[in-house]
C-alpha cells in the first residue's frame, strides 16, 4: 500500500467577477489564518491585497481563458502576506457565472523561476502590444529543412503548415483584419501568398540565412490591396532545420508609387535634355563638366565620359573667366532672352565659331552653370565663300 502525503501545499479558490470569493479549499483557509468556510461570500480583499486584485481583474478582462501564470500574494489574517506562483484559469460556477479558478502554491525555487519567466513574458507581449511598428512571428507545423535544394526549401516554407505565432495589434491593422477577426488565427497565406515576389523574398532570406533588414515582398491586405512591404527579419535555426522566423513589417507602398513617379519623370527628363538640339553642358564653379548631353557629345566630338574629363577653357578659346560667365548668369533677368556670347570653340583640332548662352542652376546644394552651344554655320559658310570668292579674282 502507497502512503499518501497529507501536507497538500496546493491553495484553491473560486472567484466571482463581482469580487466575491464563491470558495477556498481547506488548505488556503488554513494556511491563511481563517476559520473553515470562511472566505466563501467574503470580498476578494479578504485574501487578496490591490495589486493582486489588479492582476485578477486583467485575467477577467482576457478572452484567452488561460491558463495564466501570475505572482499572486496573499494576505493572512493575523498579519503579514505570503507569495505564490498561480496558475489562473478562467472558468464557470454552476449556473454558468464567469469565474476564475486559481491553484497557488508557495513562490520558491522553479515556482518561482516559472512565474518570474510569465511575467517578462507578459511584459515583452504588452510591450510588443504597445508598438506602433508591425511585429510578427511565424512558424510551421513541420520545420523547413534548410539542407534540400533552394526551390525545395521555398516550396516548404509556404506548404509545410505555416502559423503565426505571435502578431502585434499593429500588424493586424496594417493588414486591415476584418473587425472582431484575431490575426493570429488567420491562415499565413491570405496575406503571404505564394507570388513570384514573395519566392524571390524568400530566396533572399535563403542566401542570408534569415538575417535580413529591409527585405521586400508583396503582401495582399484583407480589404483585397497588395500592398509593398519591407522587412526586418531573424531566424530560429537548429541544425538544418528553420522551425521559426520573425521580424518587423513596414508598408512602403506610397514610396513605392513616389519612386515610380519620379523615375518616371526623370527618365522624360533625360529625353527632353537627349532631345536637344544645342549642346548643353553643365559646369560647376570652376568649369569642371559635371554633364554632358548628345548634342555636346557631337558638337565636341568626344565621348560623354571623355567630356566630362575636361574643363570648360579645353573646349573654347574663352574670352571670359568662368566667374563672369557665372556673373552674367546671375545678372538674367527672368523673361527676358539670355545675352548670347560669340565664341570660338576647339573641336578635334580646329575651331569653329559658336553662339553661347549661360543660366545658372543649384545641384545637391551647389553653385552651377548650364551652357549651351549652338554652331554658327551660317557665319562659317559666308566666310568660307568669301574667302574662295577672293581666292577665284586673284586667279582670273
Amino acid at each position: 500500500m502507497i502512503d499518501r502525503p497529507t501536507d497538500i501545499t496546493e491553495m484553491t479558490d473560486l472567484l466571482s467577477q463581482d469580487g466575491r470569493i464563491v470558495h477556498a479549499c481547506e488548505a488556503e483557509e488554513t494556511r491563511l489564518g481563517l476559520a473553515p468556510g470562511g472566505a466563501a461570500g467574503q470580498p476578494w480583499s479578504l485574501i487578496y491585497p490591490v495589486d493582486a486584485r489588479e492582476q485578477l481583474d486583467q485575467v477577467f478582462a482576457q478572452t484567452d481563458p488561460g491558463p495564466h501564470v501570475l505572482t499572486l500574494t496573499l494576505r493572512r489574517s493575523g498579519g503579514g502576506q505570503i507569495t505564490t506562483t498561480a496558475i489562473v484559469t478562467l472558468a464557470a460556477d454552476a449556473e454558468g457565472t464567469p469565474c476564475l479558478r486559481t491553484v497557488k502554491w508557495p513562490c520558491t525555487g522553479a515556482l518561482k523561476d516559472l512565474a518570474q519567466l510569465a511575467e517578462e513574458n507578459a511584459v515583452r507581449a504588452s510591450i510588443q502590444e504597445a508598438s506602433n511598428d508591425a511585429g510578427w512571428c511565424m512558424e510551421w507545423k513541420e520545420p523547413v529543412d534548410l539542407s534540400a535544394p533552394e526551390q525545395e526549401i521555398i516550396r516548404q516554407v509556404f506548404e509545410n503548415g505555416p502559423r503565426w505565432r505571435f502578431c502585434n495589434g499593429a500588424m493586424a491593422r496594417l493588414y486591415r483584419t476584418p473587425e472582431g477577426e484575431d490575426f493570429n488565427r488567420r491562415p499565413v497565406h491570405e496575406t503571404f501568398p505564394r507570388t513570384r515576389e514573395n519566392e524571390e523574398f524568400v530566396r533572399r532570406l535563403i542566401h542570408a540565412d534569415f538575417d535580413v533588414n529591409g527585405s521586400p515582398s508583396r503582401d495582399l491586405r484583407y480589404d483585397g490591396v497588395f500592398i509593398e512591404v519591407e522587412n526586418d527579419v531573424r531566424g530560429h535555426i537548429r541544425g538544418n532545420l528553420l522551425y521559426r522566423m520573425w521580424g518587423t513589417v513596414r508598408d512602403v507602398s506610397k514610396y513605392a508609387r513616389r519612386t515610380a513617379v519620379l523615375s518616371d519623370r526623370i527618365g522624360m527628363l533625360e529625353a527632353v535634355l537627349e532631345g536637344l538640339p544645342d549642346a548643353l553642358l553643365v559646369l560647376d564653379r570652376d568649369g569642371q563638366v559635371i554633364h554632358a548631353n548628345l548634342a555636346a557629345e557631337e558638337l565636341f566630338a568626344m565621348p560623354r565620359e571623355v567630356l566630362m574629363e575636361h574643363r570648360l577653357p579645353d573646349l573654347i578659346a574663352q574670352p571670359l573667366a568662368i566667374q563672369e560667365l557665372c556673373d552674367i548668369a546671375a545678372a538674367h533677368v527672368p523673361g527676358h532672352p539670355a545675352r548670347v556670347l560669340p565664341m570660338q570653340l576647339r573641336v578635334a583640332g580646329k575651331s569653329a565659331q559658336a553662339a553661347l548662352a549661360v543660366r545658372g542652376l543649384t545641384l545637391d546644394g551647389e553653385d552651377c552653370l548650364a551652357a549651351s552651344f549652338r554652331l554658327r554655320l551660317g557665319v562659317a559658310e559666308m566666310a568660307g565663300a568669301a574667302r574662295g570668292a577672293a581666292a577665284a579674282q586673284g586667279q582670273g
